[in-house]
């Protein structure tokens, strides 16, 4: 029988904590920046906003990637029934990880100052190109440690005759995070050309290996909540990261329309990036058959959140707002603009942030030997970070719409003083709703970081919904009904994709922008205010469910059995 608390298995502990802290940097930084739109002269010449804002998207990848490595080591030793091979380097593989985040911190300033620290042709210190900031030490830093997270995956695994789906995508998926992480790893002088390397590893680690890892960790998480069949979920693995790859290996050109690539890059980067959407659709509904196909009650409620949270804010983020800028027609103009990290903000954070949180509140009552959690703060948090992160993309988004008109339609100029007042409601938004999301954040920090020290005298209560008669919205969720909460959602995301090509209209190039802003202003609030009834609606079904039996402390036999089948 396998046994949930093997002694390397808590090493995974170290990875999860250095992504609370990290993550809780990231917000502080985030919400820094905002104010920052709306007062540019704040800490100006102490911190400035390009300073802070390399900071705020470093810190999330390297948050993010904490997360996976602790989940991944977690999930290793259930998948395999067998302990971590080489614990000693994954204790340097922490250390290296923290050494890289302490780098990054420390030589962002260098670029203010124009320091990259050049020597054979190469910036060793710091390199300014956009999420690969970090100069080539700790880009050798980062190859080792990922060689070292694949030798050790690959080693705890068993024979290769013995994997199913799940092996094979994690496999998969640490492997290439180490190669393709070597299209960073060499500097180019021609803009260029550089940009278009720079893509390689932003679109195919980010968007592509990443996802592969994304799919596969989602996969036996719910096995293990859910003693979901294996072979079941080893299929939509399966055609997950098969249709990832298919779409993404020549989606990528969607980057390369503005960097000088031969034109006919704009046709096939625009019709494999509309096909990205698919895998991300599969995803969708399989945690929905998952979830519902034996009703079995919800044990751990604030990790199936943030799965939930994961997967929807992936279809809708790197989903929905993902395909509406990827056509050569509508990304002329969204290309730069608030639009774009409207989309940026709920793919990363959604996608693969919320999976890592995920992960955290399921492993760590289990590592820490915690039978028993009160979930109240768990699920209060989910709803803070995941309203607020939908307030902020409506704002981006918004605001982003007003900025293509005045700044690419008409042609006004950034510093003339034309776009700023009318941006200005929308920028004061995006700190309003980013304190939602701080207070959700630290909600769940102290949570996640005091689950052990508060369990003695906390009881996890019981499902909320348990009447004879739950009512509408706390009835069984069917499969059509789903499906058409997901069709709502693409309808929406229709009126968007049509907004942003109505900039190619001759009215809108006169000065006319009644039709975008009609598009826009029903498409992004129509869309996220969908989503969010959407996810409440699935919970409340689930939330009727009869009493969970066991604590989560049980779930080490339950994964031993899910495996086992």
């Amino acid at each position: 029988m396998i046994q949930i608390d093997f002694h390397t298995q808590r090493l995974s502990l170290r990875f999860f904590l250095l992504m609370l802290i990290l993550f809780g940097f990231q917000v502080l930084f985030g919400l820094l920046i905002a104010v920052q739109h709306v007062d540019p002269r704040l800490l100006s010449g102490i911190l400035n906003f390009n300073i802070l804002r390399a900071e705020h998207t470093n810190l999330g990848i390297l948050w993010i990637l904490s997360g996976f490595i602790g989940t991944i080591l977690f999930v290793g030793p259930l998948l395999s029934r067998r302990e971590l091979a080489a614990p000693g380097l994954i204790r340097f593989l922490f250390w290296a990880l923290l050494a890289v985040t302490l780098w990054n911190i420390a030589t962002q300033s260098l670029a203010a100052r124009g320091i990259a620290g050049w020597w054979l042709g190469q910036p060793w210190l710091q390199e300014g190109l956009e999420y690969l900031e970090a100069g080539r030490a700790a880009d050798v830093v980062i190859f080792v440690g990922f060689a070292i997270l694949a030798w050790v995956v690959l080693r705890t695994f068993p024979a290769r005759r013995d994997w199913n789906e799940i092996h094979w995508g994690l496999a998969i998926g640490v492997t290439a995070l180490t190669f393709v992480w070597l299209f960073g790893v060499f500097f180019i002088e021609r803009l260029d050309l550089q940009e278009y390397f720079r893509w390689y590893v932003v679109h195919y680690w980010v968007e592509g290996v990443w996802e592969v890892i994304h799919i596969s960790l989602v996969g036996f998480l719910l096995v293990l909540m859910f003693k979901a069949d294996v072979k079941a979920v080893g299929y939509a693995v399966f055609w997950g990261v098969a249709l990832v790859w298919l779409s993404g290996l020549i989606g990528n050109a969607h980057h390369y329309f503005w960097i000088g690539t031969p034109e006919f890059w704009q046709f096939w980067g625009s019709l494999f990036s509309a096909l990205e959407p698919l895998p991300l659709v599969f995803c969708f509904w399989h945690i929905y058959l998952d979830a519902h196909q034996d009703r079995r009650p919800l044990a751990n409620a604030p990790a199936f959140y943030f799965i939930l949270g994961s997967v929807v804010l992936e279809q809708v983020g790197a989903g929905i707002l993902g395909f509406t800028m990827t056509f050569a027609l509508t990304n002329v103009w969204s290309h730069g603009t608030w639009v774009t990290p409207s989309h940026a903000h709920l793919a990363l954070f959604g996608t693969f942030g919320m999976l890592g949180i995920a992960a955290a509140y399921y492993a760590i009552p289990l590592l820490r030997g915690v039978k028993d959690f009160d979930q109240r703060l768990g699920r209060i948090a989910f709803w803070l970070v995941f309203a607020g992160m939908l307030g902020i993309a409506f704002a981006f988004a918004i605001g982003g719409t007003i900025q293509v008109f005045l700044y690419r339609a008409m042609g006004l100029s950034w510093f003339g003083g034309q776009i700023f007042p009318a941006m200005q409601f929308y920028k004061v938004l995006v700190p309003v709703f980013g304190l939602i999301f701080l207070a959700g954040a630290g909600l769940l920090i102290y949570d996640l970081l005091t689950l052990g020290l508060r369990a003695r005298n906390a009881s996890r209560p019981r499902a909320v919904f348990r009447a004879a008669n739950p009512g509408r919205w706390r009835r069984t969720l069917h499969g059509t009904e789903a499906g058409l909460w997901l069709a709502g959602m693409w309808i929406f995301g229709a009126f968007i994709t049509l907004g942003l090509l109505s900039f190619n209209l001759d009215a809108v190039a006169q000065g006319d922008p009644t039709i975008p802003y009609i598009l826009a202003g029903l498409g992004y609030p129509g869309l996220l205010l969908i989503t969010l009834l959407f996810v409440w609606r699935f919970l409340a079904s689930l939330e009727a469910r009869p009493a969970p039996g066991p604590a989560p402390a049980d779930f080490g036999q339950s994964a031993d059995q899910a495996v086992r089948a």
